[in-house]
């Protein structure tokens, strides 16, 4: 299984826009990219769930996207702000 990402909620939070969801990947997965829909992000979170790896997930950002690492097979819970 490859790393998937789904948008679960949307909303306006003041002047800004606030997206949050889930990410799920295969055993031998670390990681992936995340399509926030945003233009820039601002802040971005992650909560990993069940199977927690030895080290804390790891990002970057470019415009929109963030990109996610993780130990191998970690599942987990996304929350991004921006516009």
């Amino acid at each position: 299984m490859a790393f998937v990402d789904t948008v679960s909620g949307r909303t306006v939070y003041g002047n800004h826009r606030v997206v949050w969801g889930t990410y799920a990947q295969g055993e031998t997965d670390a990681g992936g990219d995340i399509e926030t829909g945003l233009d820039v992000v601002y802040g971005f979170s992650t909560v990993p769930t069940g199977q927690v790896g030895s080290t804390a997930p790891k990002y970057s950002v470019s415009g929109g996207t963030v990109t996610l690492v993780t130990d191998n097979g970690v599942d987990g819970n996304w929350i991004a702000f921006g516009l």
